[in-house]
């Protein structure tokens, strides 16, 4: 009953194109030493190296759709996510396998003061709308998200996390979440079998798509369609062709078979309705895909070599040319050597307008904090007086979160902001040909920033390997939103939080129940602590930018100095020696060239092929 992805052409086995980017990495590597980038080298090596990808896929969708049912079904247990025709999650939760020895009963809750273990059973109380923890006044704190891991999962490597059915279609929640250089994702948006796509889940997958690399959307309910889902799988295919003008995957599911399959001991009839069911075809589409997204870290470290042999290969070309042009390159050659020397003896005078146009740069990106964050309580503002208190009271921990994703925003923008303009307005111009500076600098800037706090997020041994995913929004500064605005892969893994902003959000839910005066109170309030948290962090960047650009420039001068002096030497050499001398050495360059050459077009076509 299930329906098949489409057969493509076999791409190359993430482990295939792991060995081939090392190798290219490898060749590479010893190229950059040669030529004195071990700082490039260092970098292109840590982030071959680093750790292997969180993979996640993201379910979203709107209410009553069957999220929750389908998170349980790939995982293989029927009543892990609440679910029930009544029944609507008002958070994330975030299902992790679990290879530890313990019990797998206990659920971890996310609080803005932190997070809390409860039994597995009791998660409903604390994560759907009707929850009774959700709906008695006497609580004080709701949490924000929840996670549980899980051994024996029928997805053994994947963290699936079930949006809220309230407001489930929160593109920018799903932007975040996927956007992430920490992890190989999958963003699934989930329809039923009724009808075609709506329109609000066709505008959703047409702006999801713009930036996430990958997304399937998977048709539920198909027991209850028999007659009619197989045309709905046509149909929404149909339609996102001809709206999208891409291919995007459509799986037809049965959760409810793929449930009772779970609960089968005999192996080949649980197969077989698993098959029948469509989640075995899911569950290979997703893989697949995330096999793919999983091998962007080594694809990342050859993009950062390519960038150093090509910078390599500028070096010998000038040189080579100087040799064959001879005496006649001189000029060319000491006027250059002479400018930098004299921006050597200059930089005194330029680092104190490096402290100016920093302090400039903080400034800039306040502005832009305050017009955000006007954004946000005019937002809310005008929210709570158009549609009154009751509709915030009957989801009130839904809009926490909303307002809480809103702030966190707020400052990741503005901090990636800051680099942008960092980048751009002093590092390019002063560094135009190594880019080891900004890889280097930006990864020290960002580690200024991190809160340790974010690490306590992370569960001890015995819940190893439990992981809140939608950490990669609490962390609003990192891999999840530089990583997707200015591709800063090497920022991956970092995360800030401030946290006496998002304790303030514990009292929103006090502010909700106790009247409109108190929550608008309450907004002001917490919006100026945002503000000053994030001045905090601007500052913070601010001291690690100047001393480390200020050591970065007069080593790049020096280096490029010294590297003109040798050219210089080189073609005195030559315009005085024989015609064999001065051939020999032309030969060696062209060797030289030839060989970065050949390490180039490795990595070019490596590229090429990944982006296939």
């Amino acid at each position: 009953m299930g329906e098949t992805a489409s057969p493509r052409v076999a791409a190359a086995s993430p482990a295939a194109s792991a060995d081939a980017a090392v190798q290219v990495v490898d060749g590479a590597v010893k190229v950059l030493r040669a030529y004195q980038m071990d700082a490039l080298a260092d970098v292109a090596v840590t982030k071959l190296d680093r750790d292997e990808q969180t993979r996640t896929v993201v379910v979203v969708g709107e209410v009553q759709r069957g999220k929750s049912s389908l998170v349980n079904a790939l995982i293989g247990r029927r009543d892990l996510c609440p679910v029930g025709v009544d029944v609507t999650s008002s958070v994330s939760v975030s299902v992790t396998p679990d290879s530890g020895l313990g019990s797998d009963s206990t659920a971890e809750l996310f609080f803005p003061s932190g997070p809390r273990p409860v039994a597995a059973d009791e998660l409903g109380q604390w994560v759907t709308t009707g929850g009774a923890q959700v709906c008695d006044p006497r609580v004080e704190e709701l949490p924000t998200a929840a996670a549980v891991a899980v051994r024996d999962a029928r997805m053994t490597d994947v963290t699936l996390v079930d949006t809220p059915g309230v407001g489930g279609l929160d593109v920018g929640l799903a932007k975040l979440a996927t956007r992430s250089a920490q992890q190989a994702c999958v963003l699934v948006l989930v329809c039923d079998a009724s009808s075609p796509l709506t329109a609000p889940e066709m505008a959703f997958v047409r702006e999801a798509t713009a930036t996430v690399d990958s997304v399937v959307v998977v048709v539920t309910k198909t027991d209850k369609n028999l007659r009619r889902w197989r045309q709905i799988v046509a149909d929404n295919e149909r339609i996102l062709a001809e709206q999208l003008h891409r291919r995007v995957t459509v799986v037809g599911v049965s959760s409810l078979l793929a449930v009772m399959a779970a609960d089968i001991a005999d192996d080949v009839q649980r197969d077989r309705l698993e098959t029948e069911s469509g989640i075995a075809a899911l569950r290979i589409e997703l893989a697949r895909r995330l096999d793919e997204s999983s091998r962007s870290p080594h694809i990342d470290a050859v993009r950062t070599c390519l960038e150093g042999l090509r910078v390599i290969r500028g070096r010998i070309g000038r040189e080579l040319d100087a040799v064959q042009a001879g005496a006649t390159s001189l000029p060319d050659l000491t006027a250059d050597r002479d400018r930098l020397t004299e921006l050597q003896e200059q930089s005194r005078q330029w680092e104190q307008y490096l402290a100016r146009d920093l302090t400039l740069l903080r400034q800039s990106a306040v502005d832009d904090l305050e017009r955000r964050l006007d954004d946000v309580r005019d937002k809310w503002t005008k929210y709570v007086n158009t549609h009154g208190m009751q509709v915030l009271r009957r989801s009130e921990q839904k809009f926490t979160a909303d307002m809480q994703t809103d702030l966190q925003r707020a400052m990741a923008e503005t901090l990636a902001g800051f680099l942008q303009r960092l980048h751009d307005t002093i590092i390019a111009p002063r560094f135009p040909d190594d880019p080891s500076v900004w890889e280097e600098l930006s990864t020290r800037i960002v580690a200024s920033m991190q809160d340790k706090r974010i690490e306590t997020h992370q569960v001890g041994s015995k819940r190893h390997g439990l992981l809140d995913p939608t950490l990669l929004t609490m962390g609003v500064v990192g891999s999840s939103t530089l990583g997707g605005l200015l591709g800063l892969s090497a920022l991956m893994g970092v995360g800030v939080v401030v946290g006496t902003v998002w304790v303030g959000i514990n009292l929103s839910f006090r502010a909700i129940r106790t009247g409109k005066a108190n929550l608008l109170t309450w907004l002001r309030e917490t919006i100026a602590t945002t503000k000053a948290a994030t001045g905090r962090l601007l500052d913070s960047a601010v001291a690690q930018s100047r001393p480390e650009i200020i050591i970065r420039y007069r080593e790049y001068l020096r280096v490029n100095i010294d590297e003109l002096q040798k050219t210089i030497g080189e073609v005195q050499k030559a315009a005085s020696a024989d015609a064999a001398a001065r051939e020999k050495s032309i030969q060696r360059l062209t060797s030289n060239l030839g060989i970065v050459d050949k390490r180039i077009t490795a990595a070019e076509q490596l590229l090429t092929g990944a982006t296939r």
